[in-house]
């Protein structure tokens, strides 16, 4: 199941020519490295535009977002056992 977790988040990653690919996150003063995006989706909450990444680093899965108008990102959730 995914426990909440809903905090500011830094990311880093590169620029292809058709999208950002998030490589790296810093939470809680660890940084975790991106191994696999599993999911890309981009969402409307209300009328702010937003992208979210399911991503696997180590062995666990997050869901981070990307909130396209404020241009700050959030780890929303992580997948517990």
């Amino acid at each position: 199941m995914y426990q909440t977790i809903n905090e500011d988040i830094a990311v880093a990653g590169i620029y292809t020519s058709r999208a950002f690919i998030p490589k790296k996150f810093k939470w809680n003063g660890q940084v975790f490295f991106i191994q696999e995006i599993t999911l890309i989706s981009d969402i409307k909450d209300g009328s702010i535009k937003k992208r979210l990444y399911s991503v696997l680093s180590g062995a666990n899965l997050y869901r981070i977002e990307f909130n396209r108008d404020s241009e700050n990102w959030k780890i929303l959730e992580v997948w517990c056992e």
